[in-house]
């Protein structure tokens, strides 16, 4: 099922829109040329200007290309499950080693003992082995207990699955979404937004 046969979208004026908000972070971001003219001088200030439509143009194809992305996840399902699989891999990368460290360091430790062919040079080195194994293990097998429980009472897997499966079959709400999107970006806009015209229409009537 695809929520864009529902919607209607424009996607000219959101290429267009997006073209505009290139050229508005754009002028945003040049306010520090005159910085770039009295330190580098007005040489590197020029070569800047020049660089100006290439600035634009990156900034309103990286505009339109999140817009795109944002309206094919409120589109399809299959975007939807792709993003929470992805959102996992980058969560799990980072916390995998957590949660497992007293599991790699036993693991580790039993690696670089196994390099040296489980040979100690002098007494010191045998009881800092039988300290280190024996805490890594008593501490692996304590976590390992604590891992088994978590994943028995809350079952947490079952439950990650029910939340990304509720999220991707959300259609109502995908659908909601995309149609404020297009609400907002799917109107023709100005470089200058409106709520900054109004603020200077009230300056110059003199109103607060």
């Amino acid at each position: 099922m695809s929520e864009t046969k529902m919607v209607p979208i424009p996607w000219h004026m959101l290429l267009l829109n997006s073209f505009l908000l290139g050229v508005y972070i754009t002028i945003i971001g040049s306010g520090g040329i005159f910085a770039l003219a009295f330190s580098e001088g007005l040489d590197a200030a020029f070569l800047y200007l020049s660089y100006t439509p290439v600035i634009v143009l990156f900034f309103g194809l990286l505009s339109f290309l999140v817009i795109a992305m944002t309206i094919l996840l409120h589109s399809a399902r299959w975007a939807r499950y792709l993003l929470c699989l992805i959102i996992f891999v980058l969560v799990a990368i980072p916390l995998t080693p957590l949660i497992f460290m007293p599991h790699l360091l036993f693991g580790g430790g039993l690696l670089a003992f196994e390099k040296n062919g489980f040979r100690f040079q002098g007494t010191g080195e045998l009881v800092f082995a039988i300290i280190y194994f024996f805490l890594t293990f008593w501490w692996m097998f304590v976590w390992s207990r604590g891992l088994y429980r978590i994943s028995k009472e809350h079952r947490a897997f079952s439950s990650l699955w029910k939340h990304v499966h509720k999220f991707a079959n959300d259609y109502k709400g995908a659908r909601s979404r995309l149609e404020k999107l297009i609400d907002k970006l799917g109107k023709r806009q100005t470089l200058v937004p409106e709520k900054l015209k109004r603020k200077f229409r009230r300056s110059s009537d003199g109103s607060i």
